[in-house]
């Protein structure tokens, strides 16, 4: 069964979110009536080799989102042939981002009105999804800006952190707003070779400081030579401890009830 017919054929029972995996910080969230995809990444550019999947898991034909978030603009963030495409198929669907996302999607043809640009700080209401923005690294340590996302489902509340930086746990601008949100779940960007990103050791430990219960580890199971072992990640966590790891198979689907 391809990934898209699941979806929409698992409702999430009242009370939780549904939380589908696709592969790098690609993701699809179900909850409180609403569908929002996180920086759909499927155009697929270049030579399949270059993919852990040669074929993307999802058409742009095949999902009809509320509302899709890309965290910065970086072109596995914010793919814009896929955005296009699937505006093209979606009518009603939103496009939300940082401002230099939002331009580079209104250079695809969209309506300015289906493309909202935000600002770090700024809280939106998605039907009855609340969105907090949060930045994910400082201006002067990438060459665009850095979002992450709090979704509030109604009662569960998840953190996407998009391309967090490494040294994060020592920022208390970058984490205080977020342990103010409490989030329940944390997507975390994280790996043990690329010094950008929050090593497995710091992802757990951002994870326990924001007080998740449940955290999960992205940016993998893409580029054939950007992977990981997330058994790596989940074994940076205790039997019995507050916090536990969670990882959801390639096109799988984690359910979470507070």
């Amino acid at each position: 069964m391809r990934v898209a017919l699941s979806i929409g054929q698992q409702a999430a029972p009242s009370g939780s979110v549904g939380i589908w995996w696709l592969g790098q910080n690609s993701y699809v969230l179900r909850g409180a009536g609403m569908t929002i995809m996180v920086d759909p990444f499927f155009s697929r550019p270049g030579d399949s080799g270059r993919y852990v999947h040669a074929e993307a898991p999802i058409r742009a034909d095949e999902l009809r989102p509320d509302a899709v978030f890309c965290t910065h603009d970086h072109s596995d963030h914010t793919d814009p042939p896929f955005l296009a495409a699937l505006a093209e198929h979606s009518a009603a669907t939103r496009f939300l981002g940082p401002p230099e996302s939002a331009r580079r999607i209104v250079e695809t043809g969209l309506a300015l009105n289906r493309v909202t640009p935000l600002e770090e700080g700024e809280t939106l209401k998605i039907g009855a999804v609340s969105v907090e923005v949060v930045l994910s690294k400082r201006p002067e340590v990438s060459d665009v800006g850095h979002f992450g996302y709090v979704f509030d489902f109604a009662g569960p509340r998840v953190y996407d952190t998009g391309d967090i930086m490494r040294g994060v746990t020592r920022e208390p601008s970058l984490i205080e707003p977020v342990c103010k949100a409490a989030p329940h779940v944390a997507l975390i960007t994280t790996s043990p070779t690329e010094e950008e990103f929050p090593d497995f050791a710091e992802a757990a430990e951002l994870a326990r400081t924001i007080g998740a219960r449940v955290a999960i580890p992205a940016h993998y199971g893409c580029f054939a030579r950007r992977t990981f072992d997330p058994a790596a990640f989940a074994a940076q966590f205790r039997a019995g401890e507050t916090t536990q790891a969670q990882i959801i198979p390639y096109c799988g689907c984690y359910v979470f009830c507070p």
